[in-house]
């Protein structure tokens, strides 16, 4: 694992840094942010942070897993980290995890704009695209297989 990775508890300073992150990418300016954020996986998911040199949080994702599927959630860069690698770490650390956890595939919901970079990773687009519940925004299921 990349030094610069770290799990964390909700309960870790980290935990509310990668929150921010995660409200400024997909919650901005929404009066709900905070019940958004606190679906019904947050206090069981997995949550992976990637740290600056500084110690502070650029990047965030979580896992939950459902039977043999692992689902990776609320991934997000800082927008002055992004385009450089940092959800490239992030997301090899995540499928990772999930391999060390048993799972047989991953599965994600990707917002158009982060679908050419899922693909480049080995994931594949699953049915039609359709608009987020939490946000009206267009998202696209996602599987990797052959874990």
């Amino acid at each position: 694992m990349n030094p610069n990775l770290k799990y964390i508890k909700p309960s870790s300073d980290l935990y509310t840094q990668a929150k921010r992150i995660r409200i400024e990418c997909f919650f901005e300016g929404m009066q709900n942010a905070e019940a958004l954020i606190n679906d019904p996986f947050e206090k069981e998911g997995i949550h992976l942070v990637l740290l600056d040199n500084l110690g502070k949080v650029i990047g965030t994702g979580r896992i939950h897993t459902e039977g043999s599927i692992g689902i990776i959630s609320q991934m997000a860069v800082q927008k002055e980290h992004q385009k450089v690698g940092v959800g490239r770490i992030l997301l090899t650390e995540l499928i990772d995890k999930c391999k060390s956890l048993g799972m047989d595939c991953i599965e994600l919901s990707a917002r158009e704009t982060a679908l050419q970079f899922y693909i480049k990773n080995g994931f594949q687009p699953i049915g039609n695209r359709y608009p987020s519940k939490k946000t009206g925004i267009i998202h696209q299921k996602m599987r990797l297989d052959n874990l």
